[in-house]
């Protein structure tokens, strides 16, 4: 199954590549909290069924109380009980309405999201290598061996970004073993290059430069890393823990000194939230 991913994501993919996604039942280890039995489901539904029939018993019958009371005591007879109707056959009807949604609607639900994510394939407990961008696939500047990464031109990297039609909006920069050094946005270049009162056109400055800017460092080192056996959650999690990150790379053990055999974007991994 292929994972959806937007004109401008694919644009980071060698020839426009998409990751194949084939979906197999995952075969993890079952937790603790799994092998036990969740019993707070159902007293929660006893709990909020007995409130349900006692609130709307109640409500019921003090309703139909004060409705008798004031036909009982009315002058006009008639003109009363056409009050009441009026006014209580609409409040019996919101509150039949209001049961109806509340018992079914989270059901409801539940059911579609479930039913979406497993057609999707896309479960959070899946492994990340059944839906990462492999590295086949990375368009990246790659460092030769003895290659400094302060000495590489940022007009290279744009270059190297704009091989793809349409360019594309991040480039990995690599070792010579393959690790994953940092990533450049194109959004992180233009502002880089306004601050120096120039433009993507124009830039002139290495990378060395780039980096020697704090807040620009910052946002280019903010990347994660996750095991080859890590599922969606973990690397979702990772994602979220590190400040200005749009981009988790697969190792062996999830070490960054290690080869990047896989790429998560936030593209890719806000289809499985």
């Amino acid at each position: 199954m292929d994972v959806p991913i937007t004109p401008r994501a694919a644009a980071g993919f060698k020839d426009g590549a998409r990751p194949r996604v084939t979906w197999t039942p995952a075969r993890s280890a079952v937790s603790l909290d799994s092998a036990m039995p969740d019993t707070s489901k159902p007293v929660d539904v006893l709990t909020r069924t007995w409130l349900a029939f006692a609130i709307v018993g109640a409500g019921i019958v003090g309703v139909v109380a004060i409705s008798a009371v004031a036909l009982a005591f009315a002058d006009d007879k008639e003109r009363a009980s056409q009050l009441v109707f009026s006014a209580v056959l609409p409040l019996f009807g919101t509150w039949v309405g209001t049961v109806l949604a509340f018992y079914f609607a989270r059901e409801n639900l539940e059911a579609a999201t479930q039913s979406t994510l497993a057609l999707a394939g896309r479960d959070t407990a899946a492994p990340v290598t059944q839906v990462m961008i492999r590295e086949a696939d990375f368009v990246a500047y790659d460092l030769g061996t003895g290659d400094s990464v302060e000495n590489v031109r940022l007009s290279a990297l744009r270059d190297k970004m704009r091989q793809l039609t349409p360019p594309s909006r991040r480039l990995p920069v690599r070792d010579a073993g393959g690790a994953i050094i940092c990533v450049i946005h194109d959004a992180t270049l233009t502002a880089y290059a306004e601050s120096q009162h120039q433009t993507t056109e124009s830039i002139d400055r290495t990378l060395g430069d780039l980096l020697s800017d704090p807040e620009y460092k910052a946002l280019v080192e903010a990347v994660g890393f996750v095991p080859e056996r890590a599922t969606i959650g973990d690397a979702r999690q990772v994602m979220g823990s590190i400040k200005n990150c749009n981009d988790v790379f697969v190792t062996e053990t999830g070490k960054r000194e290690e080869r990047a055999i896989g790429w998560l974007t936030n593209t890719l991994l806000a289809g499985v939230q």
